[in-house]
């Protein structure tokens, strides 16, 4: 299996490589006409269509040519791959329509929650939690809402991110690959596969945007990966009984940007719909920070919080993931607050 892995993941971005080198070509160009754009020049977008296309190839290969596979993963883990997909490129094709021409806002939020709902109704619902030994059982409506909201939450983050060349879908992959050495681990090869097939097609994509930044991912590409990336979390959960605190602390340094400064925007009484320029890494940029720069810290970070979120499944009582996000948590506040500051100070952050 681990060489029929190997195969699928070097497909996957052999074919991701391919196919955003056509997007150059033909992908939709994004004009830098507004003032949170970083870019200075009109450049070719929905790079995501090359990252589906690398991803859809390997798992289809994988499922169709590999014994192994078809012996190993059962029935209700292949059903689970099947309805991450179907739910996966709708967001994909609706990412694409908005890098084209552009969706309301207001829209794009009743499809995300919808798609959110629905596939956290099929994949698998988290209705238990265990915290300092304590589980909680969740009623099923809380459950599903919660579950959804991890989704909904994690595709918008993953949006919001793509700024930076490289930065959000090579932190995506990092993440990704942590997520599958868990997977498994635990047993679940096909949640490893996903979420190595995602990290795959990622890198084949990151060859044409880092760090010179050729080809973006778009919407596209970041509501794929997004929606792939929160999907295998789920099934990580289901099959290998991973805490769901671990998940967060897996993408925890793009949750925390966007948490904390939409936090930061909600307090300063301003607009959670408008795009603005106060993501902590685009107050790097702004202060004079590559894109490469600040792509390679923030992937260093987390390839951290992936050793930590793997250390942390390792308890039993499922006690070291809630202390290990509690004090992330704690550690994320404390620097956000000291770089507004800082910020603000320098002229940098509107107060």
């Amino acid at each position: 299996m681990i060489l029929d892995l190997a195969i699928v993941v070097a497909l996957a971005f052999i074919t991701s490589l391919i196919a955003c080198r056509a997007m150059l070509w033909i992908g939709p160009i994004d004009a830098p006409n507004e003032e949170r754009k970083q870019h200075m020049n009109p450049t070719p977008t929905s790079g995501g269509v090359g990252i589906g296309a690398g991803y859809g190839a390997a798992m289809v290969v994988l499922s169709l040519f590999s014994f192994e596979w078809r012996h190993e993963v059962s029935a209700e883990g292949i059903a689970m791959l099947w309805v991450s997909a179907l739910f996966a490129y709708p967001l994909l094709f609706i990412g694409f329509v908005d890098d084209a021409r552009r969706l309301s806002a207001e829209f794009k939020f009743i499809v995300y929650w919808i798609l959110a709902v629905a596939a956290a109704w099929l994949i698998g619902v988290v209705d238990e939690v265990q915290v300092f030994g304590v589980v909680l059982q969740l009623p099923f409506v809380l459950a599903l809402l919660g579950t959804a909201l991890w989704v909904f939450t994690f595709i918008n983050i993953v949006n919001f991110m793509d700024g930076a060349n490289g930065m959000a879908m090579g932190s995506v992959a990092v993440g990704a690959l942590a997520l599958s050495v868990i997977a498994l681990q635990g047993g679940s090869i096909g949640g490893g596969a996903s979420a190595l097939c995602c990290a795959g097609a990622l890198i084949g994509f990151l060859v044409w945007n880092f760090p010179s930044g050729r080809l973006f991912a778009g919407d596209s590409g970041a509501l794929f990966a997004g929606a792939i990336s929160a999907f295998a979390c789920l099934i990580v959960i289901a099959r290998t009984g991973m805490s769901p605190l671990v998940a967060p602390i897996l993408f925890f340094p793009l949750l925390a940007d966007s948490l904390l400064t939409l936090l930061f925007r909600a307090r300063r009484g301003r607009s959670l719909l408008v795009a603005h320029n106060e993501h902590l890494y685009q107050l790097a940029i702004i202060s004079g920070w590559s894109h490469a720069r600040i792509a390679l810290t923030y992937w260093l970070a987390m390839a951290v919080c992936g050793v930590i979120a793997w250390a942390a499944n390792q308890d039993a009582t499922d006690t070291a993931p809630a202390i290990a996000l509690a004090v992330m948590v704690v550690l994320a506040i404390v620097l956000d607050t000291i770089v507004r500051r800082r910020a603000e100070a320098a002229g940098i952050l509107k107060r």
